[in-house]
């Protein structure tokens, strides 16, 4: 029987080179990649050169009002449910506004804004909402009032205890923490602000519509099926596309009874996003759930090398859309995700003939079959939802 090699002779996983340990890490989902730095403190030193390769969308929940804790719903995992805990009671009574990555445009219930990272719990203050940006002016005058002074046309005044956060939109660099964020305040001034800004600038632009950012351009979807994109890396956003789309006027956002005789029933238009491929190419997708159910639907277009026709597209290839993103990812490049679909979190949209929304209104979209899935109901079963949102962990 041979002896035992002396303990100095046993190999450590701890002792494994980093460039092994980065190929490994490399390939790990995200649970995976959590679970593999928290082996030992030369894992975690390891890990963090690397990222998770595979960015598979999962599903927050928010608790009801004073709990300091969400639901994770993670559909690679077999419907596994993770909860994670001491976010602070701040957190929890705060709204989310937008989400980018791990990363969550808050807005708390005294209007103070800010943004955090889901994982790491690093938070960034944004500028106060108390400002004055171009003609509009806001002032707290109490704890929860608001003094708001517009200066357009004939000048007034008025008090108000809620702010009116129109179309917020928030993009960040997960590395660098460079982040943009804007938002319409008030219905009337578009107020953006950017890495290390201590107050709100101005944009002598309208959003009327959906709102996608990337590579330092804004990209607008207005009311009038045109899209419209600004360059923010100078010292001002400057417009450097314009299309001309042919439009039906009748058909736009809020004509919310149109029949379609190919679903058989009188459906409500729910809403209408810009999304933005890998490619840089432009996608309408215009959700359609029933009035009186629960059943969706979702019809895409995409604007023609002329830019002045929308044209409507039943395949999207190995791409899906992740809604609430405002873009594609490579479906066969990231293991998990399910190509040709739409990951959609209808939850928290506006109201449409008083529909009261629910957890079936969360769900991915195959274009393939026409079928949708829901994450299981035990996911909702034991928490009051005030929003859910897809999100990719990172």
């Amino acid at each position: 029987m041979d002896s035992l090699s002396p303990p100095c002779d046993v190999p450590r996983w701890s002792k494994l080179p980093s460039d092994l340990l980065h190929m490994v890490f490399e390939r790990l989902g995200f649970s995976d990649f959590q679970r593999a730095k928290s082996v030992c403190p030369f894992w975690r030193s390891a890990s963090i050169e690397s990222a998770p390769n595979n960015q598979i969308p999962w599903m927050i929940l928010f608790p009801e009002k004073g709990k300091d804790y969400c639901l994770l719903f993670n559909p690679e995992e077999n419907n596994k449910t993770y909860r994670i805990q001491d976010l602070g009671v701040n957190f929890a009574n705060s709204h989310c506004l937008a989400i980018c990555g791990s990363w969550f445009f808050m807005r708390d219930p005294r209007y103070k804004l800010y943004i955090m990272n889901l994982f790491t719990r690093e938070r960034i203050d944004l500028p106060s909402v108390e400002l004055q940006v171009g003609m509009l002016k806001i002032e707290r005058t109490t704890d929860d009032m608001f003094l708001v002074t517009s200066k357009e046309g004939i000048g007034y005044k008025y008090n108000q205890e809620d702010l009116r956060i129109d179309l917020p939109f928030f993009w960040i660099d997960q590395k660098t923490k460079d982040y943009f964020v804007t938002c319409y305040l008030e219905g009337r001034v578009t107020a953006y602000a950017e890495n290390g800004d201590k107050f709100w600038k101005q944009a002598d632009l309208k959003i009327t519509g959906d709102v996608v950012y990337k590579e330092h351009k804004l990209y607008l979807y207005d009311y009038k099926r045109d899209v419209k994109v600004f360059d923010f890396s100078g010292d001002s956003p400057r417009k450097i596309v314009e299309t001309q789309v042919n439009h039906d006027p009748l058909c736009t956002k809020g004509m919310s009874r149109r029949v379609y005789p190919e679903l058989g029933d009188v459906w409500d238009i729910k809403d209408t996003h810009l999304v933005v491929t890998v490619k840089g190419e432009f996608l309408r997708v215009k959700s359609i759930v029933k009035s009186d159910g629960d059943v969706w639907s979702f019809r895409i277009y995409k604007m023609d090398s002329s830019q002045s026709e929308w044209e409507k597209i039943t395949s999207l290839g190995d791409e899906a859309i992740l809604l609430d993103q405002r873009t594609t990812v490579l479906a066969n490049a990231v293991q998990g995700i399910k190509r040709n679909s739409i990951y959609f979190s209808g939850i928290h949209h506006d109201y449409v003939f008083h529909r009261v929304w629910s957890e079936k209104d969360i769900l991915n979209y195959s274009l393939d079959t026409h079928k949708i899935e829901r994450p299981p109901p035990s996911f909702f079963s034991n928490v009051q939802s005030s929003d859910a949102r897809w999100f990719v962990p990172n």
